[in-house]
């Protein structure tokens, strides 16, 4: 991991005085307030399966909760709102580890932490996340470079915003690099984002069985924080963002591959600068830079020995031949060939753990088997489909004869 430089002390005091500043104000009442029938559509949409928080109150159990205790229950939320207020009790959280595979078991950063939360407190987030998004995305305060969380914005369309720009590279000659940074630790940020208009938000403690734990801003909040992302001071260099996963790329008809690179480098330096002065953190190993060159022959080479490298804070960038971007596995020719051998091998393992109930012993009816089939398999296959979809015939075919459901 990248340790970065000290810390910028005189950015921080302006941070925590314009926080200060924004707290000290008097609440505005300029949101509307929650009603019975808003929770009540939230709850029947609860998950039963969910596992409840400390207090013990399940999500079964709160759809159970008749008329006036779910009036309550708005006067409470409402209260809540009036005197920008959460309920200590709703941020406690009950920290499961879940052990991630191959990795050495008496290492802390071995384990996914998963939060048991109050599901009383979830429904008030929920409440507080639908006002949150009338306000960033019904006045267009989200960046457009940004896709996550947005209404008809989605992981495949940014790689097809990609995609589309390497293919219309190779049809004119314009040699495309784009470069993947690695976020760490992303969400665990103290957010301001009171230029956007809001109240500071900062995080609360949660405490754990173990230890204190900083609970992180949702992913919303995230694209709020990161919103002055600098966009590229270099003409043509573009910014793609899903949440925290930050890329750029930038095409040019020079031949030589350095007239790409430096717009390019300029572009990583100014986005490197603000990681730096946020406090977010990036793992230059665990990024990648991809040259697009069309080719009906896969090259062994990933770029030129003379290729200068591109660096993040002084650390260098590997070239990588392929990249696993928001689902979709990049190769520098765009043959996808081993997206899709990825795509089939996974929908191969569902499908082999499904045989009992798909085969044809199975005492399913077909409807029901063809419905497990769309929803287990069939979304595997057709992820993303329309970013590979003019790969070669043989590949695509080779994905449809392997997976495909016989007898429905």
């Amino acid at each position: 991991m990248l340790t970065l430089p000290p810390h910028d002390i005189a950015h921080i005091s302006r941070m925590e005085e314009e926080v200060l500043q924004k707290t000290s104000l008097e609440p505005k009442d300029d949101l509307a307030p929650v009603s019975l029938s808003e929770v009540q559509t939230l709850v029947k949409s609860l998950n039963t399966r969910k596992a409840p928080g400390l207090d013990g109150i399940s999500n079964k159990a709160i759809k159970c909760f008749y008329i006036p205790l779910l009036s309550l229950l708005v006067a409470i939320f409402n209260a809540c709102i009036k005197n920008c207020y959460f309920p200590p009790a709703w941020k406690e959280a009950e920290v499961i580890g879940i052990h991630k595979p191959g990795k050495p078991r008496d290492l802390p950063a071995s384990y996914r932490p998963i939060s048991l939360l109050s599901g009383l407190g979830k429904l008030f987030e929920k409440i507080l996340k639908t006002r949150l998004s009338d306000h960033l995305l019904g006045k267009g305060l989200i960046i457009d470079e940004q896709f996550g969380f947005r209404p008809a914005h989605s992981c495949p369309q940014q790689v097809l915003r990609l995609v589309e720009y390497v293919s219309e590279g190779f049809e004119t000659e314009r040699s495309t690099v784009a470069v993947f940074f690695d976020v760490a630790k992303a969400f665990d940020r103290q957010t301001d984002i009171s230029h956007l208009g809001m109240s500071a938000l900062t995080r609360q403690d949660v405490l754990s069985e173990q230890e204190f734990l900083k609970a992180p801003p949702s992913p919303l909040l995230y694209s709020a924080y990161t919103n002055d992302v600098p966009r590229p001071s270099s003409s043509g260099v573009q910014l793609a963002l899903f949440a925290d996963d930050t890329a750029l790329f930038y095409g040019n008809r020079n031949r030589s591959t350095r007239f790409t690179l430096l717009p390019l480098q300029r572009a990583i330096d100014e986005l490197g600068q603000w990681f730096r002065k946020w406090r977010i953190e990036v793992n230059p190993d665990k990024s990648a830079a991809i040259q697009f060159k069309y080719g009906k022959i896969r090259s062994r080479l990933i770029v030129d020995k003379n290729t200068p490298n591109l660096k993040m804070l002084d650390a260098i960038i590997p070239w990588q031949r392929n990249y696993k971007y928001l689902g979709v596995t990049l190769d520098k020719n765009l043959h996808f060939r081993d997206h899709i051998e990825r795509v089939r091998n996974t929908a191969l393992f569902y499908k082999a753990r499904l045989g009992t109930m798909l085969g044809r012993k199975s005492k399913l009816s077909r409807r029901n088997k063809r419905t497990i089939y769309k929803m287990c398999i069939r979304t595997v296959m057709t992820y993303a489909s329309p970013v590979f979809a003019h790969a070669v015939p043989k590949a695509l075919h080779r994905l449809n004869l392997a997976c495909t459901l016989k007898g429905s």
